[in-house]
């Protein structure tokens, strides 16, 4: 109801707003024309002078760039980058003459070595070509306080306006290269032109513009048109309205953002004046006309616009306030109200179905993705307790135990003699040594296939628990949690790579983490790089894990950092490794789940996993951030 009420409040506005409107015709009809047409029309002409001044200031910019242009083809001329090293005079007299800077329109060309020194420079006036003193460098190298000495640290290009003793100097600056864009940078190239009269005339006939330079900081006007221009500094604009002109004036900085000077465009008010006339003959036509207009219009909007908008706005405050899907609008119309009833209709529909796909589709994929992680981590546990029951089973089948039996037997009867019972009796003892080495090497793999077995009982237990209930956190410190890691993995991957702890681990103390599944991220990370290492082609690879604590705001982070001497990742496939399905391994079997396993653990923990390599054959890092609570000891804590 409280909807239906607001909408009601629209369509007294529209007819209050057309009643007013009526009224405003009858009564006050040239002063509708004076209050809201001729306005609009002046903003319009105060637009069109923005515009002018906006083309003049896109003309000074065109010339500054014209000069960038061709600073940065000097710059990154082999012969320029040969010239600054050797200072060759046959390159100053072959291309350093008044010729070349008539052809680039050059007032001033400075080559600057990277202390700042000026090796060469050569300023011409642009009509006589005769020589021109320029204060620009007095000294023979740039001021100190030069704001583009930045540029030589940087070998970076710039541009801008400078004040100089004959005038605004249109200035730009590039870094001098060895002819392919490449460095180390030896210096840079300035290049100026004198903004002439000629100069400015030019740039506002490119912007099809009357533009005019009204003051420079060297003359007395600039402190005035500051003035004119309330107090501004830097670059400001206003506009003056005279009798049948629209003077906008504009004041430009240096590059030190200091006032150098002011350009003024002038535009003819033609527009507002041709517009007075026309307003007047519109609204006098348009009164006799309005009066039955607004009758109709009040009608036909109600009909055609309020009625079955108030309509379709209430279907859907329904369907927005509720879980029902199932009704519909059918409003039969061929207007574009009618399309949008349809479109509504059928946009609930396919709300409806989507809604039923989505619940049936989650289900079944959340249970295939977690199926998929489980059996792969229990595949990586199960692999290194099959190899040692396999070597287990090799190591008591070699054992002699068939020949004991039949010594044995031998030795019980009476037959054979004293000496024969004597070789017995030796075999007996040389046989009963080796079994009981057998029986020890085989109690310690019992004992490792033991613990590898709780390591898979632990992770179903752990997939089982967290398949109906939280995470399960615990208070761990790092190393185990990496020892426990390596001791469940292939024993190729021992072989292949060496575990190095970082001291930062031991440093970071006793952390409230989810064991389990850090166990498991751990265990993937450490299979993963000794793969990337066997990929190398290396025979032994070295893992280095290191930590710290970071803390955003109160919260704290633990980052485990995960390098690799393996065979690296490109930087295309930074982002994809985490991808479901995604390897770049060849292996059959292979799925490509592993370290997208891994990122779908911690996200779910609240956290975020990500790579960094130097490039192919150059190693990889994986990162890895969870929250945890504040630590109680930590000695490598960070701010985020």
């Amino acid at each position: 109801m409280r909807h239906i009420l607001a909408f009601m409040k629209i369509r007294a506005k529209v007819v209050a707003l057309l009643g007013a409107v009526f009224l405003a015709l009858t009564f006050v009809e040239w002063g509708v024309g004076q209050a809201l047409l001729l306005p609009r029309f002046e903003e319009i002409e105060l637009d069109n002078a923005h515009t002018a001044m906006m083309r003049i200031d896109f003309g000074v910019h065109q010339a500054l760039n014209e000069i960038q242009v061709s600073a940065t083809d000097w710059g990154n001329w082999k012969d320029t980058y040969q010239f600054i090293q050797d200072h060759n005079p046959q390159y100053e007299q072959d291309n350093l003459n008044e010729t070349s800077m008539k052809q680039l329109r050059l007032t001033a060309l400075a080559f600057v070595d990277l202390n700042g020194n000026i090796v060469l420079s050569k300023s011409l006036d642009p009509t006589s070509g005769a020589i021109l003193p320029l204060d620009l460098f007095p000294q023979g190298s740039l001021p100190n306080n030069f704001l583009w000495r930045e540029n030589l640290r940087s070998a970076s290009p710039g541009q801008g306006l400078i004040a100089t003793n004959h005038g605004v100097l249109l200035a730009a600056v590039a870094p001098i290269l060895d002819g392919f864009g490449q460095g180390p940078s030896r210096g840079m190239v300035l290049m100026g032109r004198l903004l002439t009269d000629s100069e400015v005339a030019q740039i506002g006939a490119r912007s099809q513009t009357q533009v005019t330079l009204a003051a420079t900081r060297a003359a007395a006007g600039l402190e005035q048109q500051l003035l004119h221009l309330n107090g501004a500094t830097g670059d400001s604009q206003k506009i003056v309205i005279n009798g049948d002109t629209t003077e906008v004036f504009r004041v430009f900085a240096d590059v030190y953002g200091e006032p150098i000077m002011t350009l003024r465009v002038d535009v003819p008010r033609t527009t507002s004046e041709g517009a007075r006339t026309t307003v007047n003959y519109v609204l006098a036509y348009t009164v006799g006309a309005a009066v039955a207009v607004l009758l109709i219009l009040l009608v036909m909007l109600d009909r055609t616009v309020l009625t079955p908008l108030a309509q379709v706005t209430r279907h859907a405050v329904r369907i927005g306030a509720g879980d029902d899907l199932t009704t519909r609008l059918n409003l039969n119309r061929a207007d574009e109200i009618g399309s949008l009833a349809v479109e509504f209709d059928r946009m609930v529909e396919q709300v409806a179905e989507s809604r039923r796909q989505i619940v049936d589709h989650s289900f079944h994929a959340g249970m295939a993705e977690f199926s998929r992680g489980v059996l792969h981590n229990i595949g990586n546990a199960m692999t290194p307790l099959s190899v040692r029951l396999a070597k287990l089973h090799d190591r008591l089948r070699a054992a002699p135990t068939g020949d004991v039996e039949r010594a044995l037997t031998e030795r019980a009867t009476e037959s054979g003699g004293a000496n024969r019972h004597a070789d017995l009796d030796e075999f007996l003892r040389l046989a009963s040594g080796e079994l009981a080495d057998v029986i020890k090497a085989a109690t310690s793999d019992v004992d490792v296939m033991a613990r590898q077995a709780t390591v898979v009982q632990n992770a179903l237990s752990e997939q089982l628990r967290s398949s109906r209930a939280p995470t399960v956190f615990e208070a761990a410190e790092l190393p185990a949690i990496i020892n426990q890691s390596v001791e469940i993995i292939p024993d190729w991957c021992r072989e292949q790579v060496s575990i190095e702890l970082d001291p930062s681990l031991q440093a970071a103390g006793t952390v409230y983490v989810a064991r389990t599944v850090l166990r498991l991220v751990m265990q993937n990370l450490i299979i993963n790089a000794a793969e990337a290492v066997r990929a190398a082609g290396r025979n032994k690879g070295v893992v280095r894990f290191s930590a710290s604590l970071v803390c955003d705001n109160g919260q704290y982070k633990l980052q485990l950092d995960c390098a690799d001497t393996g065979v690296g990742i490109a930087v295309e496939n930074l982002e994809r490794v985490f991808e479901k399905g995604y390897s770049t391994k060849l292996e059959n079997g292979n799925l490509g789940i592993g370290l997208h396993w891994c990122a779908t653990a911690i996200t779910a923990l609240g956290g975020r996993v990500w790579a960094t390599s130097d490039g192919l054959h150059r190693g990889a890092t994986l990162h890895l951030i969870v929250p945890v609570p504040a630590p109680v000891t930590a000695v490598n804590t960070k701010a985020a």
